[in-house]
């Protein structure tokens, strides 16, 4: 037995001595995690890494582990507790004048754009904000100075929803300040104004002569400098689907690939490996630069500089110490990157190719094996050439294996999906991001001396482009290729609650078929409505309208290409809102039918949707809120009347008309000029709960608290989403509708008669 103890100190004793900042940097990942058990958790695991530190080799390393866990707790701690510091002072600060310097490139518009800043003098100097701000877009390095309030940071108020309140906190920002008007001209240092020139120009050159709306010029952007594709949700989802998604994302295959290039070049110029190292090193580190400095293409940078350097100082390099060289610096200068989800994929996937790829690739021996009894210099080109193609088959079956299983389990977590058939679509795609790389990289470097010349690159680049969609659109089309996670949900109605008086809901099964009743706007379901759609594992294949307002709509194609929509129920004919007009004019997709045409359809779980009330579908001069259409679902005995933004002129032609709209439950918006559920319209409704909108802005979609008063005055159960946020309505094994939000710990249960 001590033999044994023995064995296995030695052997674990070797690896650590082989690796030593790898080592070093788990011991400090042990300190930042145990930072959030507390001050005692924290002291054991500094005084376990003392105790392993000197079983396995002396009571320096033991000293030097239990400095590395102390410092990254230590730190960790600090931060902390300095953000909550500024997140109470700011919280308390309503109004304020700001000195700020972007920290990168403001993105969104004109009218309304964000970035995350530093301020610079006052009570909150050395604090992160999210700055959001109108007009001229700024670069990183701007200097700004405006009036304007602080804003808590955006806490998710749906299931499902992304929790950017979290992911800032993780990027070190304390608060949201909108800026409502500038107090000075703003500035931009000569070095910050020449490097946004010069991205500026690299983005433009890479598709330079491509039609800059095309999807190949978006794949070139994305590839070459890590720039999300806009409004193509089909196109993101295809590599999504195929499991080759990281290749939007400028990290450490692109740096990997860059490096490979210049490496490549500088041999066949007869540059020995130490001098080659110190052209390669600025090379990578532009290239990190010119495309952002993405916090990926950053830790990647670094990690290539410490693989690298190991060249120069004549020392065989190691991919897991290079590895722990980088994290153990981040983790000792700021632990909560430990928690963001792109720095456990990156981090996670490098460190399963260091410890996979030569176990794969023992097992991948027979197909990169030579001919037997037949020496290398006697082969024949062709003999050379297929060896030389089996042995880089076998490389990169063994890297793509141990990073297809390396992240499995994070992708799983994070995302709720498996992607197996990445194993073989990494084998194509790769292998063409490499050309197109190499490609907008040449093509960048003549453009100066050969315009056309580059123009015409580009162009040869789109082929590449397209040969990269169709094969991710390939292997994202295989059947059991990638599979979602669905979580096992009562069969229910979520109905959103969106910011500006925008408007969605969504009825769903047990199994993730789903309809759609409105879309919100279009950053309401870019933001909320589809990611949280995605997280719950639905996919709706029907949508179905109220009115021609954009806050509905959802922007139009971004709904159906986002989402398999099958069918239609459109409020109206002829619209003046673009958006509405983009639904009409994509018929051919699509069953689209007219409210009025329509006089119920079937929904999941057995339940129907009813069409209670069609506007005039012809008049298009009409306000968009004096047009809705009105919907009541019955679903197992109860029933749910949806009245959007209706006003009173709509409820007093549902009455004239005669209709049954008879509910358990109305869900409401606002009219934005008119008064809405009158007392006539109760009266006829008879609601047991109204869920309704209430946002702060527009003002005039803001429920007074004397209406409010007034309903629950009349025995009615009042769920104001300002308070709850998303209301989730599902029907209980006793048959009670349950009606929970958010926000609020218990649910409000309606009791069947």
């Amino acid at each position: 037995m001590q033999e044994k103890a023995s064995g296995m100190r030695a052997w674990l004793s070797d690896r650590i001595g082989r690796r030593p900042l790898f080592a070093a940097a788990l011991v400090a990942m042990a300190g930042v995690l145990a930072v959030e058990d507390g001050l005692w958790v924290s002291v054991a695991v500094a005084l376990v890494a003392v105790l392993f530190g000197g079983w396995f080799g002396s009571w320096r390393r033991g000293l030097a582990w239990l400095l590395c866990a102390a410092i990254a707790a230590g730190v960790l701690a600090w931060r902390l507790e300095r953000q909550q510091n500024f997140e109470r002072l700011m919280s308390n600060a309503s109004a304020a004048n700001l000195s700020v310097r972007l920290l990168e490139d403001s993105d969104g518009g004109e009218r309304f754009w964000w970035a995350k800043a530093r301020i610079l003098e006052g009570p909150h100097e050395g604090a992160k904000v999210l700055w959001q701000g109108r007009g001229e877009m700024r670069v990183a390095g701007s200097m700004l100075k405006a009036a304007g309030n602080f804003q808590a940071l955006p806490e998710p108020k749906n299931p499902g929803e992304f929790d950017r309140a979290k992911w800032l906190r993780n990027q070190d920002v304390a608060a949201v300040f909108q800026a409502s008007g500038m107090l000075d001209d703003a500035s931009t240092p000569w070095h910050a104004a020449l490097g946004a020139r010069i991205r500026h120009a690299f983005r433009e050159g890479v598709t330079a002569g491509l039609d800059q709306d095309s999807r190949e010029a978006m794949v070139i952007r994305a590839v070459v400098i890590g720039e999300t594709p806009r409004d193509a949700d089909s196109l993101v989802a295809a590599f999504r689907e195929s499991g080759t998604l990281h290749v939007f994302s400028v990290s450490g295959l692109h740096v990997a690939m860059v490096g490979s290039i210049g490496w490549f070049v500088l041999g066949r110029l007869g540059v020995s490996r130490r001098s080659a190292v110190l052209v390669l090193l600025p090379l990578i580190f532009g290239y990190s630069w010119i495309t952002g400095n993405s916090a990926p293409a950053l830790r990647s940078a670094w990690m290539a500089a410490v693989f690298l350097g190991a060249f120069t100082f004549r020392r065989k390099p190691d991919l897991l110490n290079a590895l722990g060289a980088v994290l153990l610096v981040g983790l000792l200068w700021d632990g909560r990157m430990l928690y963001q989800a792109g720095v456990q994929l990156s981090y996670g996937v490098v460190a399963a190719i260091a410890v996979g790829t030569s176990l794969f690739a023992r097992s991948l021996r027979w197909l990169s094996a030579p001919e037997l009894y037949l020496p290398l210099d006697q082969m024949s080109r062709a003999r050379r050439w297929f060896l030389s193609l089996r042995q880089a088959t076998a490389q990169s079956l063994a890297v793509s294996t141990a990073a297809a299983i390396g992240s499995a389990p994070l992708t799983l977590f994070h995302f709720g999906m498996a992607t197996p058939v990445s194993l073989l679509a990494g084998l194509v795609l790769v292998p063409l991001v490499f050309v197109l790389l190499c490609i907008s990289l040449l093509a960048m470097a003549i453009s100066p001396i050969a315009g056309p010349v580059a123009r015409g690159l580009n162009q040869v680049n789109a082929l590449v482009a397209r040969a990269s969609i169709e094969s991710a659109e390939f292997f994202a089309a295989i059947p059991g290729g990638h599979l979602e996670l669905r979580k096992t949900m009562r069969p229910g109605l979520l109905v959103y609650d969106l910011e500006h008086g925008a408007g969605s809901a969504c009825f769903y099964g047990g199994s993730g078929e789903a309809v759609l009743l409105d879309c919100g706007d279009r950053n309401g379901f870019r933001h909320t409505v589809m990611p949280s759609l995605r997280q719950l594992g639905m996919r709706p294949n029907a949508v179905v309208l109220t009115h021609p307002d954009g806050h509905h709509l959802g922007g139009g194609a971004v709904v159906w290409e986002a989402f398999p929509i099958r069918e239609a129920v459109m409020p109206v004919k002829l619209s003046r809102s673009s958006s509405y007009r983009s639904w009409m004019a994509n018929p051919s997709r699509m069953n689209m039918r007219l409210a009025g045409e329509v006089r119920s359809m079937d929904l999941p779980d057995g339940a129907r949707l009813e069409v209670v009330h069609a506007p005039d579908p012809l008049a298009q001069n009409a306000r968009a809120d004096d047009r809705v259409a009105v919907y009541r679902l019955h679903w197992r005995g109860w029933k749910i009347l949806f009245t959007s933004d209706a006003g009173t002129s709509t409820e007093n032609q549902v009455l004239e008309a005669g209709a049954d709209v008879t509910a358990d439950v109305i869900v409401a918006g606002c009219h934005r000029n008119d008064l809405s559920l009158g007392d006539a319209f109760l009266h006829a409704v008879a609601p047991r709960a109204i869920v309704f909108s209430n946002p702060a802005f527009p003002p005039e979609e803001h429920r007074s608290d004397e209406t409010v008063g007034y309903w629950k005055s009349r025995g009615i159960e009042v769920i104001d989403q300002c308070i709850v946020g998303g209301v989730t309505i599902t029907i209980d094994d006793n048959g009670d509708l349950r009606l929970a939000g958010f926000l609020r710990d218990e649910p409000i249960v309606l009791r069947r008669r």
